[in-house]
């Protein structure tokens, strides 16, 4: 093709028509501009499409981390809702006229059981778009919006329920509290690590336990405890319903590509 345009011009050239060879190469020049302009086209097709490919398969991996949320957080509301039994229990255990001491510790060890266990988004797929600089090929802008809100909320949401776990065992280890009056000498890994042999573990028991000042400091402790499982309950659901709002989204994308 470049032979037979070449000697096109050669022969204008020769016999001197020199109007016909400028149309001419006006005209080859505009050939090889479209030809220029086409090829940019294809490429930007092709990379539109390869986005297009990319941001679908984003979709899948937000959603596989949203799962992952959802799992976590199921195993999280499970937990507490063990945590707000064994308040009630505690409760009910106190308001008899001789409750066990031992079960009383019991009781009140395991409301605050677990309650320290960390809630925080998956990001895995957030983080390696953001790393790849790609932010750009989800076109959604109002789900964009959608997502960064979400990961926003759900580490808000976990900020919250640290500061409503470290105040139940603040006061579970409260310096202020007597333990041996409290009875954690009879947590079972405290009496295995108590010396018999050094400690007159007779000597630790109140024979008149619990006092009514013993007995209403552990009352307020268990309704502390109930009340905070039960602020991270609330919490909870608002949290498993903002991760099936961005469910049903994040299907319904995945499903479009």
């Amino acid at each position: 093709m470049i032979a037979f345009l070449r000697k096109i011009r050669q022969s204008l050239v020769s016999t001197g028509k020199i109007r016909s060879y400028i149309l001419y190469a006006a005209g080859e020049i505009i050939l090889v501009v479209i030809g220029i302009l086409i090829a940019l086209q294809i490429n930007n097709w092709n990379e539109e499409y390869k986005d297009r490919q990319q941001e679908g398969s984003y979709y899948y991996k937000f959603l596989e981390d949203v799962n992952q949320d959802q799992l976590l957080l199921e195993k999280l509301v499970a937990e507490n809702s063990q945590r707000i039994k064994y308040s009630n229990q505690l409760l009910q255990l106190l308001q008899h006229e001789h409750p066990e001491r031992k079960k009383v510790i019991f009781l009140l060890r395991e409301a605050i059981s677990k309650i320290r266990f960390r809630f925080r988004p998956s990001v895995s797929a957030f983080d390696d778009l953001k790393s790849s600089g790609k932010l750009a090929i989800i076109k959604d802008l109002s789900f964009k919006k959608q997502l960064l809100n979400y990961y926003a909320e759900m580490e808000g949401y976990g900020e919250i329920l640290d500061l409503v776990a470290d105040a139940s065992l603040s006061l579970y280890f409260s310096p202020t509290k007597d333990f041996i009056e409290m009875g954690f000498q009879d947590i079972y890994y405290v009496r295995s690590e108590l010396d018999s042999t050094l400690v007159n573990i007779n000597k630790l028991k109140s024979p008149n336990y619990p006092t009514p000042a013993i007995r209403k400091q552990l009352m307020s402790e268990a309704m502390f405890h109930l009340t905070n499982n039960a602020r991270k309950k609330e919490l909870y659901n608002t949290m498993l319903q903002e991760i099936q709002n961005i469910k049903t989204i994040l299907t319904s994308k995945s499903k479009l590509q």
